[in-house]
């Protein structure tokens, strides 16, 4: 009996280390998923942080030219809330992305000091603009494996270099054409 095996060849795997302490996430360019993950999160949280400066505005003109304790004390926690919500919202993208404690494992210098530790806006975009340039630069190679990898694959069933001998003419109707082989000359 005839047997034959497959298996995974080209599916490749990139732990990046989140610390100093070793903690890492684990991507795969080869999963699409990912990267749409990425894109759309990306662009989430750029959408979330260009909100803040609006929502700030509104609660601003809410309380102005109300200056007693009560009002100091509501716009101050409305102006937070509207900071812990960001972070929150923005954290849970990151984890959906990368998985599970992300957030956690990139600011763990922090969490173990302070273990209720929120990421503000400034963290989160500081998260992203560092693994940005990785997550491209991943997507990059797979780009050029795919590339190179298409074309080995068409030169396989591509014949190249590959002509006739003989005759063979091909011209208009009504107008003669006339061939000589190769081997004739």
């Amino acid at each position: 009996m005839e047997k034959e095996k497959i298996g995974l060849k080209s599916v490749s795997l990139t732990k990046i280390e989140l610390n100093d302490s070793g903690d890492y996430i684990t991507v795969s360019a080869d999963s699409p998923a990912f990267f749409d993950g990425f894109a759309a999160g990306y662009k989430q949280i750029m959408d979330l942080a260009d909100s803040i400066p609006g929502k700030l505005d509104e609660i601003e003109k809410k309380y102005d030219g109300k200056e007693d304790f009560a009002d100091t004390m509501d716009k101050a926690l409305e102006m937070s809330g509207v900071n812990v919500d960001f972070s929150k919202k923005a954290s849970k993208i990151i984890d959906g992305i990368f998985g599970t404690d992300t957030v956690k494992k990139y600011f763990r210098e922090i969490y173990e000091e302070i273990p209720d530790f929120l990421p503000d806006a400034d963290c989160i975009i500081d998260f992203f603009e560092q693994i940005t340039p990785v997550i491209e630069k991943l997507f990059n190679r797979k780009i050029e494996r795919q590339m190179a990898a298409s074309k080995a694959r068409m030169a396989k069933y591509q014949p190249q270099d590959y002509k006739k001998s003989g005759k063979k003419a091909y011209a208009k109707a009504g107008t003669a054409v006339y061939a000589v082989s190769n081997d004739k000359l």
